[in-house]
């Protein structure tokens, strides 16, 4: 950005809709932006749905991941009591 007396000089923004898959989508309530939010989730394949699965089990347990950003196996532990 170059000031220019009372004159500022901004990159240009540009958004070239053809080279990518997003796009920019109004809403005029709350409750439209939510009703498309779903209609998008229910469109995603097995595969989406899994890595989706994948990034908010990362999230919710951040602190047990191991150095390669993998969460470690569960340790399956079996206790048979004699009755």
């Amino acid at each position: 950005m170059v000031e220019e007396g009372n004159k500022f000089n901004e990159p240009e923004a540009i958004y070239d809709a053809t080279s990518s898959k997003k796009k920019i989508t109004f809403f005029n309530s709350f409750d439209e932006a939510e009703e498309y939010k779903l209609r998008q989730m229910a469109k995603h394949s097995h595969e989406e749905r899994l890595s989706n699965l994948e990034v908010i089990r990362k999230r919710t347990y951040m602190r047990p991941l191991l150095s390669n950003g993998k969460l470690p196996s569960l340790e399956r532990v079996i206790i048979i009591v004699k009755g």
